[in-house]
């Protein structure tokens, strides 16, 4: 009898236990489903009413747009205070209206502080301009600003600290510089670093998009498995009555090796969309998305989103 009383005991504590890393199980993989939703890095929906954390204090920030005599400026409100960006750059202008050329805000955690930058990319006076803004305690400060019209972040989430990249789609690879955000400080890092990868293939895909024909043959620069539907947007362009001119990129990566280089890269892409018939005049703005994926030593587009 004793003897079932122990087995009876064993069994229970086994089945416990079993319970127990079970539930663990199932809370980290929610956690970390939720860290890795709450991470990802896309342009935010700025309206009346949106509410960020923009200070590292846990409290919710508003980040209002202000559009009006052809200006487009950022005001936060926080602690009782307006603080309008527009203020913190040298002409006091963060960017001139576009109807085709909007501008778009991310935010993300560069510093690793636990206060996330800000990011602003647009136009002023029909050119690229980008801005990084961060909270120093007291104010938000303008920490950089650069008119090359690619950008992105790399390491934006594994062991390594994250860096800014900036190049001119005109220029290439010789326009490229990089920085780290450290102590509300930029460094540069451009010295050791010579490439950004996926580049390569998203510039030629950007040149497929740009050429006022459709090509016969595509270049390698797509995975085997891309769904063909996505595919089809390069020939429904409609170049017999639209122009596509490319106006600014911002990338990042979200997956990596075990050495920690990255294996896949999502990108968005700006382009203006032209009439070339009708009233002068006539453009919009249409954004791609790509997912590039590391295929053995290339990257390669396996997906392609158009947003409108």
């Amino acid at each position: 009898m004793k003897i079932l009383i122990i087995k009876k005991k064993f069994a229970i504590n086994i089945i416990f236990t079993l319970f127990l890393i079970s539930l663990s199980i199932v809370i980290f993989t929610l956690t970390s489903e939720k860290f890795e939703t709450t991470q990802t890095i896309y342009p935010l929906d700025i309206n009346e009413n949106s509410k960020y954390d923009l200070t590292g204090d846990g409290k919710e920030d508003t980040l209002q747009m202000i559009n009006g005599q052809n200006k487009i400026d950022y005001n936060i409100k926080s602690y009782g205070d307006d603080y309008f960006l527009s203020k913190k750059v040298p002409d006091k202008l963060l960017f001139t209206t576009n109807n085709h050329w909007k501008p778009t805000v991310f935010i993300h955690d560069l510093s690793r502080d636990k206060i996330p930058e800000i990011l602003l990319q647009g136009s002023k006076n029909n050119k690229s301009i980008s801005y990084l803004f961060h909270w120093n305690g007291e104010d938000f400060s303008l920490v950089t600003s650069t008119e090359k019209n690619i950008l992105g972040i790399l390491d934006s989430k594994n062991s390594k600290t994250p860096q800014l990249y900036s190049i001119d789609s005109k220029n290439g690879i010789s326009s490229l510089e990089s920085s780290m955000v450290i102590n509300n400080d930029i460094l540069n890092t451009s010295k050791d670093n010579n490439n950004i990868p996926s580049l390569d293939s998203v510039i030629k895909f950007i040149n497929l998009v740009e050429y006022n024909y459709v090509v016969d043959e595509l270049p390698d620069i797509f995975t085997s498995g891309i769904n063909s539907n996505e595919l089809s947007l390069l020939w429904n362009l409609d170049k017999d009555n639209y122009s596509y001119a490319f106006q600014n990129a911002f990338f990042y990566d979200y997956k990596w090796d075990a050495n920690g280089d990255p294996t896949n890269i999502k990108w968005r892409l700006s382009f203006e969309k032209n009439a070339l018939k009708g009233s002068e005049g006539n453009k919009d703005e249409i954004i791609i998305f790509l997912d590039v994926k590391k295929d053995s030593s290339l990257y390669k587009i396996t997906s392609i989103k158009k947003s409108k």
